[in-house]
């Protein structure tokens, strides 16, 4: 059951929620991208806050040099790969359907169609 929906528009605002969920009285903590879950993954049965990290946070920011994108876990991954091609970079690894979150596709190891030449999506987070 959700008690609320929360939705940050920095990580700081997630610390604060995961923080006030261990004071008295305890609630549980839930995140979801863009609602797209396999297994009910994105709810709880318990009270819970709902972290809605689709939205809020700017885009991935690119580091060219060192060939890496920092992104939100609710970065959908078709905005991830048209900020790095931009610099001619692309990641290694991603989901076959680039509609999904980064952070949805990660939390299931993102097993995809370059799993076999690069590894799965989460082999290539640092």
């Amino acid at each position: 059951m959700m008690l609320a929906p929360v939705r940050p528009t920095s990580l700081d605002d997630v610390v604060k929620v995961v923080k006030a969920a261990n004071k008295w009285p305890p609630f549980a903590v839930s995140v979801r991208g863009h609602r797209h879950s396999i297994n009910g993954q994105a709810d709880t049965r318990m009270k819970c806050v709902v972290v809605e990290m689709g939205k809020g946070i700017k885009g991935p920011k690119v580091w060219e040099k060192e060939m890496y994108v920092d992104v939100w876990g609710g970065e959908l991954w078709i905005d991830v790969l048209k900020a790095t091609m931009e610099y001619g970079l692309a990641p290694m690894s991603w989901t076959d359907y680039l509609y999904l979150s980064v952070g949805g596709t990660l939390s299931n190891a993102g097993i995809s169609g370059q799993t076999f030449n690069y590894g799965p999506q989460i082999s290539n987070v640092f």
